[in-house]
């Protein structure tokens, strides 16, 4: 038997004004949705289906009812642009066209704190690739974590940190991101100011320094 969408699972990470509207969407369309275990390197995905595997979209289960909400918004914009378009441009004129029009349902305060609901409308003017990358947006849904990790750019420079299992001590901003020592392989990355880090010990920074 393929696998099917956990409801009452995917019910309890969204807002509960906005579940009838998530809902018809399941109704209507053969797509399975799937909460999945944190990951650093993306909030969300979507996979076009395949012989054996229907239309799947993917949410990292740690994100707070709100930020669960928009990324699924978004996955499910990758769906519908596909159903009309085929080829397309990934985050295109259409994706953001689908984007909005998926997003209309959801711009109230009975489903969105007056904060996100602002931000999300400045967001949609102008959509980019990923909701990682509206840092404004990033800021506000992050005031809704239940223990809200720091975000690389409110770090000192030289600040020891975790990220992506590896150790680093945070640089000089390059731009639009901060140029980090990666303490396991000495080799330098950039790295993204709403990049959600675990801070080391204070011993372990002194060690660093």
């Amino acid at each position: 038997m393929p696998p099917t969408t956990d409801i009452l699972r995917l019910q309890a990470h969204l807002p509960r004004s906005a579940w009838p509207v998530v809902a018809n969407w399941l109704r209507r369309n053969p797509v399975l949705v799937r909460i999945s275990p944190p990951r650093t390197t993306k909030l969300g995905d979507y996979r076009v289906a395949t012989r054996t595997q229907r239309h799947r979209i993917s949410i990292n289960e740690d994100l707070n009812r709100y930020a669960f909400l928009v990324v699924l918004v978004h996955e499910f914009a990758h769906y519908a642009t596909f159903q009309k378009y085929r080829r397309h441009e990934p985050h295109g004129a259409e994706w953001k066209a689908e984007y909005k029009r998926l997003m209309r349902p959801f711009l109230s305060r009975e489903i969105f704190p007056a904060d996100v609901l602002r931000n999300l409308t400045l967001h949609l003017a102008d959509a980019p690739s990923s909701s990682c990358t509206d840092h404004g947006l990033m800021r506000v849904l992050r005031r809704y974590d239940p223990d809200p990790r720091p975000f690389l750019e409110e770090l000192d420079e030289h600040t020891v940190f975790r990220f992506n299992a590896k150790l680093f001590v945070k640089g000089r901003q390059l731009r639009k991101r901060y140029r980090c020592r990666c303490l396991n392989n000495r080799r330098i990355y950039l790295i993204d100011p709403t990049a959600e880090v675990h801070l080391e010990q204070p011993l372990a920074a002194r060690r660093a320094s």
